[in-house]
């Protein structure tokens, strides 16, 4: 499942959301778990893949 970066505009935290894509295309509301505001920002992050195979 992807984890999305969020900050908080009111208070400031940074943190993680687990979202999947359906749960994504729905247009969640998120809210801070500090100050429960909505006022929060998506942060653009990387990525890591993983395989199975040996390089």
């Amino acid at each position: 499942m992807p984890e999305y970066e969020y900050v908080c505009s009111k208070c400031g935290k940074a943190f993680v959301v687990f979202f999947s894509l359906k749960e994504l295309e729905a247009k969640p509301t998120v809210k801070c778990p500090q100050c429960q505001s909505d006022q929060v920002k998506k942060q653009i992050s990387g990525f890591f893949a993983q395989t199975s195979k040996k390089s």
